[in-house]
């Protein structure tokens, strides 16, 4: 049975523990914020001019990198007019009506796409419930869909509308992410968007000393939040941006759902989600709808049952500015896709070309598979002449390996601990802000700069860690603890 290891970090969202690894996968001090301060900000998407944008996240994981990218065009709209459709008929294309068991003291029928309620004496509540089941079952599920004919080329028209099959080029922004994890990438919109703070009264459910040493459990949770996010050196609003929309979860769902039907019967999946344990961790509104969906799927036509009930959902139980952010969310042109693959293989088959490739592949001393030098030179073919690699690493051995691969190299600033934190790969040196150092070429240098190698790019991590270790046991380069030590004596 799949296990998960969920805890709050210091930012209020959610990171992952991996017990096998003994490791995290995401920092302590902020999930959400590492996102943005690792891979969107170093992006300086403020400044990209272009009309068209191709994302490629490898190790999609939750899915913060993606989320974060999405959430910060949606957040400002007004730098980014490119992304977002002129024509807003997208949105109330299908107006065939809907009921709710919801009393309101006008009583109505909404139609989906018009947030309006229409006083029509002809469309007044009866206290009927509709649905799309046989006639006669009864149900108390709140959420109900009325039972009405519905003409076959309108459902055509908006399924494309909906779930257009979009070639990448006909697009504005298109984002592809890529996991060999099922289970964490299907768990990406369940997940509960930040607060900026710590839970009152949380405790680590696990075990760990580490990382509960790490969390401020000392403070109360608005000082928590406070410490960390109002140090920000930052013009954009960070707790703002960490506070991913519930329409964000909305759009992921549908789009994940849509195009990964297994989902529905996946057992590992149900059973984590309908565990009471994991309950703090997962927005309690997606997961209804996601046992709403099964429960009722068989009956469903193609398009009706699930835009109808997501309808109800979000128009009944979310906040107007939900329903705002939702309707702007369709509104801009995104193709997302989600592949559960190796990446190897899926970017071998892959002839996109990417703007910004987000490499957040686990740590290549117990992940080394996408790391090495080959798989590289693959990232170095379906990168853009002025895109961007960016990734947390500030590993020696990454770092040679993308020179070698033919990248200028640069490091990543984060101006809130005024650290370098991560590492940039281009093909336009002009691109690059913050240049390797001296001391960071020297080390490359020396036997921790010697990288990982897969040359048929389908070897297994311990094959590319015996192969690396031989390579670093047989060769005569200095040692990285005596090239830092003869540094510290010259300066």
């Amino acid at each position: 049975m799949y296990k998960l290891y969920p805890y709050f970090t210091n930012d209020g969202s959610v990171g992952l523990f991996s017990p096998s690894d003994n490791d995290i996968y995401h920092s302590t001090y902020g999930a959400a914020t590492e996102a943005y301060e690792k891979f969107i900000f170093p992006s300086n998407l403020t400044v990209y001019k272009k009309n068209k944008i191709k994302i490629l996240d490898i190790c999609f994981g939750i899915g913060y990198n993606s989320k974060s990218f999405l959430n910060f065009i949606f957040q400002n709209e007004k730098k980014f007019p490119n992304f977002f459709m002129k024509n807003n008929s997208v949105l109330s294309i299908y107006n065939d009506k809907i009921h709710s068991d919801k009393k309101y003291k006008d009583l109505y029928i909404s139609p989906i796409g018009n947030d309006k309620i229409p006083n029509s004496n002809s469309c007044r509540y009866t206290e009927k419930i509709y649905n799309d089941k046989i006639s006669g079952v009864k149900t108390k599920d709140k959420f109900i869909i009325c039972n009405e004919k519905i003409d076959n080329d309108k459902i055509n028209e908006f399924q494309n509308v909906l779930n257009p099959e979009i070639e990448p080029d006909g697009t504005e922004i298109y984002v592809k992410a890529i996991d060999t994890d099922k289970i964490l990438a299907y768990l990406s919109p369940f997940i509960k968007s930040s607060n900026g703070k710590i839970p009152k009264n949380y405790k680590l459910p696990f075990d760990n000393e580490k990382i509960s040493r790490l969390l401020m459990n000392g403070k109360s949770s608005d000082e928590t939040g406070k410490s960390h996010l109002e140090k920000q050196n930052l013009k954009l609003d960070l707790r703002r941006l960490i506070e991913y929309p519930m329409s964000l979860n909305l759009y992921l769902y549908s789009t994940i759902i849509e195009s990964n039907t297994e989902i529905l019967n996946d057992a590992d999946l149900i059973s984590i989600i309908s565990d009471k344990k994991y309950a703090p961790y997962f927005n309690a509104q997606i997961c209804r709808l996601f046992k709403l969906y099964k429960f009722s799927r068989c009956s469903y036509t193609p398009i009706r049952g699930f835009w109808a009930f997501l309808h109800n959902i979000y128009y009944n139980y979310l906040s107007n500015r939900h329903k705002y952010d939702l309707k702007r969310l369709k509104n801009m042109n995104i193709n997302f896709q989600l592949k559960i693959n190796d990446a190897r293989t899926e970017i071998k088959n892959d002839s996109n070309i990417y703007n910004y490739i987000f490499l957040d592949a686990f740590t290549a001393s117990k992940c080394p598979c996408l790391w090495t030098i080959d798989f590289f030179k693959l990232l170095y073919e379906r990168l853009d002449n002025d895109g961007m690699i960016l990734t947390y690493s500030n590993s020696a051995a990454v770092r040679n390996a993308f020179i070698n691969a033919g990248f200028y190299v640069g490091k990543i600033y984060n101006p809130n601990s005024q650290k370098f934190t991560g590492t940039v790969a281009v093909k336009n040196h002009l691109l690059i802000k913050n240049k390797l150092s001296e001391f960071d070429l020297g080390l490359l240098k020396t036997k921790a700069g010697i990288f990982y190698r897969d040359e048929n790019l389908n070897s297994l991590n311990d094959e590319i860690l015996s192969s690396h270790k031989k390579e670093v046991d047989n060769s005569t380069l200095m040692s990285s603890s005596s090239y830092i030590k003869s540094h510290k004596k010259l300066s």
